[in-house]
């Protein structure tokens, strides 16, 4: 999602109040609004050349050099600059003002662009100063300055034990002048995702100089990433859409979005040639309030997400979620081992499903959001939060830190180094080594006699001398492929199963010498052919009040039945004719609650059959974007 520009977002308030008592009538307040007006949407460039228009006219002008200051904070190499302006601004302040509303901000700011010079000494000396001045009654403001202190001597302590890591930008094949950031990566690391707010003809220009966010995915072809392409499939609405969470293979993406209802997350899912429609997910996971990032353990049964609702310890918390018999999520779980009563955000779980990466302005942090760590022990419980440590965390804000299943590989976004491309770029991370299990990737792929569906066909992987599975997996239900995360040193029996199958097993022994050392080692199992029971296809038909039919299906199975979505309309089309050499009676026109008419194709029981439903679809050479959803989806998008 959309995150501030730099550095510390300043509050412009009070701003007019201070130009009536210290501007004389020279202040050019049509200028000055439009600067601040500019400041708020963030385009602080824009903002700068006008408030420099005001203060070469007027060089004492306080509100001038007070909003000149943040935006220079706002930029990723203003703090110094910032600084100037802040400091000269203090100095034309009377002594009762400097305690008034204005002179505590400027006070604040001073400390804070001392903070991100990495001057904390200063910057503690700023806060100390603040709090010898403040009256008794300002005990909130007093606690503010009291934790920039905390915060500060936590930069100085992790700043002494630097992390030696190396860096390398992805080049532009990937990043852009503008900002990139969001990395997701597949178990492989051969598939990468990321949200960028660079210029395409599916996104417009915003305020801040920068266009709508919109997600870009690329392929690695020895070692080097193609030229990233937009997810034009998912462009279907204007503001920001950005990728939050990306399965293990590859197929399964959630998507932010900030829509009527607010923020809200999304999941679509990949055919092997579309990615599907964005469907919002539903309750314990989106409600009311704000949901904005989630991560999903490798075999999909346990998901994370953060999360505003009442019940949190304060601001956004991460909540889990665990899959129930029936295939429906349980109810959300604060996960107190990781939340403040500040902000955490940006829950990344690694692929061994053991530790958890994330941000929070809490903890012992250095400054705004710093990236954590939390471990897993062998009774399931979280461990204390980590500080990732100096350089990997900074005064800034720092998100997203995205691990591999190479130990000391990751990838994230930042700004603040020298071969940058403009914005944040993203980069590769090599760091320290930590002490965590190694892992192998293994691939395999999952086929039936008579093509028969595999949605309720399940992987079941239990270390040999324990009793409970290291994982339950699902094959993709069109290709069949699965992706198995497993630790090294360690027996293996693999059991495949499913209703209306006979079932299968297999052992695999995972060597340390099969880990994933570097960034393209997967490791292939023979493929299986599970024997299909042949079973009776049962629809129900039920009577309508006007004596129409509706035909419902069984899915007791765990087979869901599928549509072809065709196209979605504004409008209803006139006559199905434009549907040329398909069978009229088959298509389905679904008038959705979202103002769309969504037209749609057949129903399959089975992902395989649904595949050839729309391998009809698209030979017609009319609809080439079109796609496999689930029947159910309807339901959810045609409710009042």
């Amino acid at each position: 999602m959309i995150r501030p520009n730099a550095l510390f977002v300043a509050l412009f308030i009070l701003i007019a109040q201070l130009t009536l008592a210290q501007s004389d009538k020279k202040t050019d307040d049509k200028k000055f609004n439009q600067a601040v007006k500019l400041a708020d949407d963030k385009d602080f460039g824009e903002a700068i050349k006008l408030f420099s228009d005001i203060l070469e006219n007027e060089p004492n002008n306080v509100p001038a050099l007070y909003n000149i200051g943040n935006c220079y904070l706002n930029t990723s190499d203003g703090p110094d600059t910032a600084i100037v302006f802040f400091q000269k601004a203090y100095s034309l302040l009377q002594e009762d003002e400097k305690i008034g509303d204005v002179g505590v901000d400027i006070q604040l700011s001073i400390g804070k662009s001392y903070q991100y010079l990495l001057e904390h000494e200063k910057a503690i000396s700023m806060y100390e100063e603040l709090i010898s001045i403040l009256p008794a009654e300002d005990e909130l403001l007093r606690q503010e300055a009291l934790r920039e202190i905390e915060i500060c001597e936590n930069a100085i302590e992790l700043m002494q034990e630097p992390v030696q890591l190396k860096v390398k930008n992805l080049g532009p094949n990937i990043n852009s002048k503008y900002d990139d950031h969001s990395p997701l990566i597949s178990a492989d690391q051969s598939m990468l995702f990321f949200t960028s707010r660079r210029a395409s003809s599916y996104s417009e220009l915003l305020f801040d100089g920068q266009y709508a966010e919109r997600i870009y995915s690329s392929t690695k072809e020895e070692e080097e990433w193609d030229k990233a392409k937009s997810l034009k499939e998912l462009f279907r609405r204007s503001g920001h859409e950005a990728g939050v969470s990306l399965s293990a293979e590859g197929t399964e993406l959630i998507v932010y979005r900030n829509d009527v209802d607010g923020a809200n997350l999304y999941i679509c899912q990949y055919d092997g040639e579309n990615w599907g429609e964005p469907v919002k997910m539903e309750e314990p996971i989106n409600s009311k309030f704000e949901e904005t990032h989630a991560t999903t353990s490798a075999d999909k049964q346990t998901m994370y997400f953060t999360s505003n609702r009442p019940d949190g310890l304060g601001g956004l918390d991460i909540y889990r979620v665990r899959r129930l018999p029936n295939g429906e999520w349980g109810k959300a779980e604060n996960m107190k081992a990781f939340n403040t009563q500040y902000d955490e955000e940006t829950p990344i779980l690694h692929p061994n499903g053991k530790v958890m990466y994330f941000s929070s302005e809490g903890h012992n942090s250095m400054g705004q959001f710093d990236i954590f760590y939390s471990v897993m022990d062998d009774e399931g419980n979280w461990g204390p939060a980590i500080n990732m440590g100096y350089p990997i965390n900074t005064p800034d804000d720092d998100f997203f830190f995205v691990p591999t299943a190479t130990p000391n590989i990751a990838y994230y976004a930042s700004a603040r180094y020298d071969d940058n491309l403009g914005g944040s770029d993203i980069y590769l991370v090599e760091y320290e080594e930590p002490e965590i299990n190694r892992l192998v990737v293994i691939k395999g792929c999952v086929n039936s006699t008579n093509e028969a569906p595999i949605e309720n066909v399940q992987i079941s992987v239990t270390e040999q001398g324990e009793t409970e599975p290291a994982g339950i997996y699902k094959p993709h239900p069109g290709t069949g492929k699965y992706v198995l995360i497993l630790e090294a040193e360690g027996k293996y029996n693999i059991e495949y199963k499913g209703t209306g199958f006979e079932s299968q097993e297999k052992t695999i022994d995972v060597t340390r010498e099969m880990t994933y050392k570097s960034t393209n080692q997967t490791f292939d199992i023979d493929d299986v052919m599970l024997v299909a029971i042949p079973q009776p296809e049962v629809t129900e038909t039920k009577l309508l009040a006007d004596d129409a039919t509706e035909t419902t299906y069984d899915t007791s199975d765990g087979i869901p039945y599928y549509t072809v979505q065709i196209l979605a309309l504004k409008k209803p089309i006139a006559s199905y004719d434009i549907f040329v050499d398909l069978e009229q009676d088959l298509i389905k026109e679904y008038k959705c609650t979202d103002g769309f008419y969504r037209y749609a194709y057949g129903s399959f029981k089975g992902y395989k059959a649904s595949l050839k439903g729309k391998d009809k679809v698209l030979k017609t050479g009319l609809w080439s974007d079109s796609f496999i959803r689930d029947i159910k989806q309807y339901d959810q998008l045609t409710k009042e």
